[in-house]
This record gives structure tokens, C-alpha cells and sequence, in this order.
């Protein structure tokens, strides 16, 4: 709910807030009750590589996936996942996922082709099932079909994407997790795996202020955008 709120209030854009909501929940795939799920998912990537690979397609989508079971499996819960370096590393695998899966070529990408749409979509709904509560993914499936609904009856427009919002929007959300951990009574390791060390509010704090400087360094036009939108309603 962190992550949804915070991107709805930043990226005014269903996919980027999609994108948020799912990292948010894949830190706490470090946890030993996610360890058959994290096997399920690093041979899923195994049996997709060899797939794509004898077909001529990026079998790099299916060696990303087994990469971050691999990052799970060997992290301990609440520690190198809920770390800063942590989430650089995540950010940068799963922004990898979408990078192949989706075929970014440049900085934007125009999705008024309903082909390159739908791709994108299918990647994302892949996200989801790799990493979203069971409870959740049907009401993610459900967000998506209006999506893709509303496009299609021009209640919204078609969707522009950019490469730099695509990244936050996954960073966002994994932060979102680790900023809400830090105010828990066990903290997180946020300088794993260099230091043991556990840190609390005022590191979570920290990090909030930090998100948010990063967001107004990089989207300045959303600002712009979001005060004019408020100040509308004088």
C-alpha cells in the first residue's frame, strides 16, 4: 500500500505504479517460506533459457530470472535484500527482465503500437506472477484488464513509457519495503553483506528524504505538472 500510494502521487502512470507495487513485495523473497517458490522460479528461468535460446529469441530473460533466485536462495531474510547495495543489484536484474522482454532500443518508447502494448503488458504480467502474493494477482490481473480496457475506449491515453521512469518506479518500490522494515523493532542490515549492523527510523527516514530528492532531480516536468494540478482546484 506504501508503494501504491507513493507511485500514484509521483508517476500518474498505471504501468510505472504496476511496476512499483510488484518490487515492493520482492525483498521478503529472502524468507525461508519463499524457498520453493525461489527454486520454482530459478528452473522456470532454466527451462525459459533453453527455450528461447533453440528458438534464436534473448534466452538472457530466462539466465536474469535465475540470477535473482540465486540472490534470494543466498541471502538471509532481512539482509543483503533489504540492503542498500541490495537493491541497486535488484533494480538493475529486474529492469533487465523488462529490458529484454521488452526490447528497449531507446529512451522512450511510444506504446501507441498495440503490439509493442501488449508485449510490454504480457512482461509485466509475468512480473507479477513471478513475485506478487497469490492473494494479490488476481486483483493485479483485474487492474491490468481495465487498463487495457480504458486504453482501448480512449479513457486513457495511449501509454508513453521512458526508460528512466521504468528504473525508478522499480527502485521506488523496493525501497518503499525497505524504508517501512526500518521502523520495525528488528530494522534491516542496510550495509549487508559488509556490516551486521541493524538500522531503524532514522535511517528509514533517510532513505525517504533521499527517494524523494531523487524523484525531483529526475522528474522535474512531474512536479511541475502535479503543483499545476493542485493549484486547479483554487
Amino acid at each position: 500500500m506504501f508503494a501504491f500510494i507513493l507511485s500514484l502521487l509521483m508517476f500518474y502512470d498505471p504501468l510505472a505504479i504496476a511496476l512499483a507495487v510488484i518490487s515492493a513485495n520482492i525483498p521478503d523473497f529472502d524468507h525461508d517460506f519463499k524457498r520453493n517458490h525461489v527454486l520454482s522460479m530459478i528452473a522456470l528461468g532454466a527451462v525459459m533459457s533453453l527455450f528461447l535460446y533453440f528458438l534464436g529469441l534473448p534466452y538472457y530473460l530466462g539466465l536474469v530470472i535465475i540470477f535473482l533466485g540465486g540472490i534470494f536462495l543466498l541471502s538471509s531474510h532481512r539482509g543483503f535484500t533489504h540492503s542498500i547495495l541490495g537493491v541497486f543489484i535488484l533494480t538493475l536484474f529486474i529492469s533487465l527482465f523488462l529490458f529484454f522482454g521488452i526490447g528497449l532500443s531507446s529512451y522512450d518508447l511510444d506504446f501507441t503500437n498495440p503490439i509493442n502494448l501488449m508485449i510490454l503488458l504480457m512482461v509485466i504480467i509475468s512480473l507479477g506472477l513471478l513475485f506478487l502474493n497469490k492473494r494479490l494477482y488476481p486483483i493485479f490481473l483485474i487492474a491490468i484488464a481495465v487498463l487495457l480496457i480504458s486504453i482501448n475506449i480512449g479513457f486513457i491515453s495511449p501509454l508513453k513509457i521512458n526508460l528512466t521512469l521504468l528504473v525508478f518506479s522499480i527502485f521506488l518500490g523496493l525501497c518503499s519495503h525497505i524504508i517501512l522494515d526500518s521502523f520495525t523493532p528488528s530494522g534491516v542490515k542496510a550495509f549487508s553483506p559488509f556490516s551486521d549492523r541493524e538500522y531503524h527510523k532514522k535511517f528509514g527516514m533517510v532513505l525517504f528524504i533521499i527517494l524523494i530528492l531523487m524523484f525531483v532531480l529526475l522528474f522535474p516536468n512531474k512536479i511541475i505538472f502535479f503543483i499545476d494540478f493542485l493549484s486547479s482546484f483554487h
